[in-house]
């Protein structure tokens, strides 16, 4: 199981526009390759939200990365300027057996 994380810094955007791109990140777990997908802010750093995404397989987290659904999301959070810090993990996980 291949786990991407991103830390997204939202403190220079409004609120309005910050649930809005929590809305387009959440819908891309629409995307078959997406196993398993979470959207959620921070419990102590009020401007931070994380994604966290499983991915079967790291053939799969390739396919989400170019994925016409996903690039768009990502080049509106580059054009904002709004900083990301991204994560990729391997574990043992069975991509059967998530919640």
């Amino acid at each position: 199981m291949i786990w991407h994380v991103v830390r997204f810094d939202f403190g220079a955007v409004d609120e309005v526009e910050r649930r809005g791109l929590e809305a387009d990140l959440a819908a891309l777990a629409s995307i078959d390759e997406v196993a398993w997908l979470r959207v959620g802010r921070d419990i102590e750093d009020p401007a931070i939200t994380g994604l966290i995404t499983g991915f079967a397989d790291r053939e799969a987290l390739d396919t989400y990365r170019v994925h016409p659904e996903h690039v768009p999301v990502v080049e509106r959070i580059r054009a904002l300027g709004i900083p990301a810090v991204r994560l990729d993990l391997h574990t043992d996980d069975d991509p059967e057996q998530l919640p």
